[in-house]
């Protein structure tokens, strides 16, 4: 097996000629220089250096390889070398992920700041529907923003936010004028989002217990057909209440607290370990991390003003 080790010391035997100068170069003894130039002679099959009079001259082979040994480490000595990143010249496409929760903002948001800062950075992005957090599948996307309750071994994550659900009608619906009870919220009619079945568990494992069964009027693919179905009937809708702020100046939304204790759910911006050092990634999970959540903790802000909002009590 060939000893790399060798190669510094042959350089400096080349350069200098001199086993003094070499040791003293190398902070090494001059014993241990020695030691170094007979490992390298049976290394290469060949003297290197031949005494001539009081000096030392290189071998024919000895001439080559100082022709050719310093560029070989100054490629190896690149390879140790912290890899410096420019977003301006950078023409990588990242593979974005998201649920749902964050699929009408994600998007457009990233891509607005993302414009300004290079001419060749893009974005693939795709909705995130039940896949797991599984090394198969994180390895096939740079980023994915999600709600998670536990995060894998292999996988690196920042917190977004935490959210919590709240009921949303339109304001003509005969609730928007009364309190909501559970009596109330479970007599009304409902809307679901296709893709989120998150909110569907939770809230039918509450209501286990208690017998009751909602009464589900449309099952719809988007955020915007469930709040348009809510705009023209008495049904409403159990969503996070980052959610409202997207909706609430295109229809005229009444927001409530639920009558009864959902979990809140954490939002993470997570990556496969895989990218963890790559200074590309690097980058751009520090550049979309304060956008989205600059925009969820505005977005719930808004939200929670909604549903403070007064209701006149019955």
């Amino acid at each position: 097996m060939n000893n790399y080790k060798l190669l510094r010391p042959l350089l400096s035997l080349l350069q200098t000629r001199n086993l003094t100068l070499s040791a003293h170069q190398l902070n090494v003894t001059q014993s241990a220089m020695s030691r170094s130039l007979l490992q390298i002679r049976e290394a290469f099959d060949d003297p290197i250096l031949i005494r001539e009079g009081q000096n030392f001259i290189l071998t024919q082979r000895g001439e080559e390889l100082l022709i050719e040994l310093p560029g070989i480490l100054t490629t190896l000595d690149s390879l140790y070398l912290t890899e410096t990143f420019n977003p301006a010249s950078c023409k990588r496409r990242f593979h974005l992920a998201y649920t749902s929760f964050l699929s009408s903002i994600t998007s457009a948001l990233i891509c607005s700041e993302l414009e300004k800062v290079s001419p060749y950075l893009s974005i693939d992005s795709q909705l995130w529907q039940g896949q797991s957090l599984s090394d198969d599948e994180m390895k096939k996307v740079d980023l994915v923003a999600s709600i998670a309750d536990t995060i894998p071994e292999n996988i690196y994550g920042k917190k977004l936010i935490e959210d919590s659900y709240v009921a949303v009608m339109s304001k003509s619906c005969t609730l928007a004028n009364e309190p909501l009870t559970l009596e109330s919220y479970v007599r009304s009619k409902h809307v679901l989002v296709r893709s989120i079945t998150n909110i569907t568990k939770q809230v039918d494992k509450v209501m286990q217990p208690t017998g009751y069964e909602r009464k589900v009027l449309a099952n719809v693919p988007s955020f915007f057909d469930a709040f348009k179905v809510i705009d023209t009937t008495e049904a409403i809708i159990t969503v996070p209440r980052h959610i409202i702020a997207e909706y609430c100046n295109i229809f005229d939304l009444k927001v409530k607290p639920l009558p009864f204790k959902l979990e809140t759910h954490p939002y993470y911006l997570l990556w496969h370990a895989k990218y963890q050092n790559d200074p590309e990634h690097k980058w751009f999970r520090e550049f979309c991390f304060p956008l989205l959540k600059n925009y969820l903790e505005t977005a719930i802000e808004k939200g929670q003003q909604l549903t403070l909002s007064k209701v006149p009590r019955a």
